[in-house]
C-alpha cells in the first residue's frame, strides 16, 4: 500500500490496467470506475447449485470458558439456537426455529429440529458456510444422527457466489452479509430489532440459558423472542438476498424494495 502512494495511488480507479489482480479485485475497479454495481455473467451458472427446495439455514452459538455440557471445551462455540427458511419450487417459503431452554444439553433437541427443518431440502444454504458446517460437524460428534452428515453435504455458500460475481460501491470493499444486503436489498436490515448482531444474541443466550435462575419469567420470554426474531431475520435476509441474485441473473438491476414481512 506504501508503494501504490508513492505511485500516486490512492483511489481503486487509480489502480493501472496492468497491475497483477484477483477477479474480484478487478471487478471492485470495474465498480468503481464505473460507478455502478458489476454483475458478471457466470451468476446464474453459480446459483443452479442451490436446488429448491433449499433450506436457508443460520445458527447461534454459546461458547462459555467453562464446558458445560459433555465433549465441549473451553470457549468452544456450541449451537443452541437455529432459523431456516424452506423456500419451496412454487417460491413459498415455511420457517422453522428452535432455542434451548434451561441449562441442560441443547443439542439433541437442535439437532432434530435441524433435521426436520431440512427434510425436504435438496440443497441447505448458508451465508459465510463455514460456520453452519461447524456447528453441523459439533452436533454430529455429540448426537448420534447419522443423518446431519447429508445435510451438512448439501451446504451450498452464498458468499462466495457474491464475492465471485457480483460487486457493488455500496458494498464499502468487504463481502460480509450486513454489507451485502443493504446495497442488494435495501431497506432490510437489523436496525428495528432489540437484538441486532450476533455478539449480542451469543451473549443474551448465554445468560438466557446458563444463568436461568436469575431472570424472571417476563424477562425471559422477552429475550426468547427477541432473540428468534434476530435468528429468523439472518434466514430471512438469505431467502431474499438469493430472490435478488436470481434477478440479477436475469438482467434485472431496477432497485429493489425490502419484503413486505407483514404478509407471513
Amino acid at each position: 500500500m506504501a508503494a501504490w502512494r508513492a505511485a500516486g495511488i490512492t483511489r481503486l480507479g487509480d489502480i493501472p490496467d496492468d497491475m497483477p489482480l484477483a477477479p474480484a479485485q478487478r471487478r471492485q475497479i470495474r465498480a468503481a470506475r464505473a460507478g455502478a454495481r458489476i454483475v458478471d455473467p457466470g451468476l446464474a451458472g453459480a446459483l443452479d447449485a442451490i436446488a429448491l427446495p433449499a433450506a436457508f439455514l443460520d445458527f447461534e452459538t454459546v461458547s462459555p470458558p467453562v464446558p458445560v455440557w459433555s465433549g465441549c471445551h473451553p470457549y468452544e462455540p456450541v449451537p443452541v439456537q437455529v432459523s431456516c427458511h424452506l423456500v419451496l419450487p412454487d417460491g413459498s417459503a415455511v420457517h422453522h426455529a428452535h432455542l434451548a431452554e434451561g441449562p441442560g444439553d441443547p443439542r439433541p433437541a437442535l439437532a432434530e429440529a435441524v433435521l426436520a427443518a431440512c427434510a425436504r431440502a435438496r440443497s441447505v444454504v448458508a451465508y459465510n458456510a463455514s460456520f453452519e458446517a461447524r456447528c453441523l460437524d459439533h452436533l454430529a460428534r455429540a448426537v448420534p444422527a447419522p443423518q446431519l452428515q447429508a445435510v451438512r453435504d448439501r451446504l451450498v455458500d452464498l458468499l462466495p457466489i457474491v464475492r465471485d460475481h457480483v460487486y457493488d460501491p455500496a458494498f464499502g470493499g468487504g463481502f460480509g452479509l450486513k454489507a451485502v444486503l443493504p446495497a442488494l436489498v435495501p431497506g432490510l436490515g437489523y436496525g428495528d430489532l432489540a437484538v441486532a448482531d450476533g455478539n449480542t444474541a451469543a451473549a443474551l443466550l448465554e445468560g438466557l440459558l446458563l444463568a436461568s435462575d436469575g431472570v424472571d419469567p417476563t424477562t425471559r420470554e422477552t429475550l426468547r423472542a427477541q432473540l428468534l426474531a434476530y435468528c429468523e431475520r439472518d434466514t430471512e435476509a438469505l431467502v431474499a438476498l438469493h430472490g435478488r441474485l436470481r434477478e440479477l441473473a436475469r438482467g434485472d438491476d431496477a432497485p429493489l424494495t425490502a419484503p413486505d414481512r407483514s404478509t407471513r
